[in-house]
């Protein structure tokens, strides 16, 4: 018989795909007990989870930030092992078997393999690549690997599967990919986050998903504190930060005496993103690669070669 594990989710007006989830996580994996950490969702959220048991809720509308939302429920584990998974999730039979496969070779396995289900499922093909960020929260993970990880609950929020990964890795644990199994990440056209006026300001439209702005003063308070997040809580150096020169576009619109205040070590890229040459690469970048999906995929791609 498995040992059951304790399971770590956040949630924020989840009701789209949050029954459909927990059906598949309390049928495929053995629940010792399901811990939510709930931003103050307004919608049907914590009504569906009472529905499950051995679930324990912890509303903290407080916390504004998912990394200091993981931290926390990260403090609530205690079992040896656990497995960290979104609201919008479904696992198919046999994922906890195949993903326990591996628990002797790695401290933290990431599922990288996912289908994207929009209006027709899609196979997220960039992230069964190697050094490639998570993107997804579908991981099974040995507690002690995380016991470095902190946050402080300011800036964090979009970059929280680099710091996961930042965190294990440089805590000398091994981080691994496995992708002889498979999660679905559900979405549909919908305002995300509705119930936090700061975190709602764009809205998804299903074509090849995209984000359209609806408050542009809280869109870039939101750029400012990704980049903010960057600069402070992630190593320029670590091989999965360096490969991403997305970074290096974000962080230009800080200001430099914060960044050599906060994190010197991000000076370098700053500079160089600060430069007349990358001006030119920057207005590609925001006008062009991020415009289309397929020259983005294709640049990123180069870009690791």
């Amino acid at each position: 018989m498995l040992e059951p594990v304790d399971i770590i989710m956040m949630t924020l007006d989840a009701e789209f795909f949050l029954e459909k989830s927990l059906y598949t996580i309390y049928k495929e994996i053995p629940v010792n007990r399901l811990i939510v950490c709930d931003g103050g969702s307004k919608d049907s959220t914590i009504k569906l989870l009472e529905n499950f048991p051995r679930t324990e809720v912890h509303i903290k509308s407080e916390l504004k930030t998912g990394a200091k939302s993981l931290e926390f429920l990260i403090s609530q584990v205690k079992t040896d092992w656990f497995v960290l998974i979104d609201s919008d999730i479904e696992i198919p039979s046999g994922w906890y078997d195949e993903m326990a496969k591996n628990k002797e070779q790695y401290d933290a396995i990431e599922n990288g393999k996912v289908y994207l289900a929009y209006h027709k499922y899609k196979i997220d093909e960039e992230k069964l690549q190697d050094d490639t960020r998570a993107g997804t929260q579908c991981h099974l993970l040995k507690t002690n690997a995380l016991k470095n990880f902190h946050c402080d609950d300011d800036f964090m929020w979009r970059h929280t599967d680099f710091l996961l990964q930042q965190t294990i890795e440089q805590s000398g644990f091994k981080y691994g990919k496995v992708n002889s199994t498979y999660h679905v990440h559900n979405e549909t056209e919908r305002i995300p986050y509705s119930s936090d006026e700061t975190k709602a300001y764009r809205i998804i439209v299903i074509d090849e998903p995209k984000y359209i702005i609806l408050d542009k003063k809280k869109a870039r308070q939101k750029d400012l504190d990704n980049a903010r997040a960057i600069v402070k809580y992630l190593d320029p150096d670590y091989h999965l930060v360096k490969r991403y020169p997305g970074f290096d576009f974000v962080i230009r619109i800080l200001d430099r005496n914060w960044i050599k205040k906060s994190n010197p070590k991000w000076l370098k890229r700053y500079d160089h993103s600060k430069s007349f040459p990358f001006f030119f690469k920057y207005l590609i970048y925001k006008y062009v690669i991020t415009k289309n999906n397929k020259i983005r995929n294709y640049v990123m791609k180069k870009y690791r070669q």
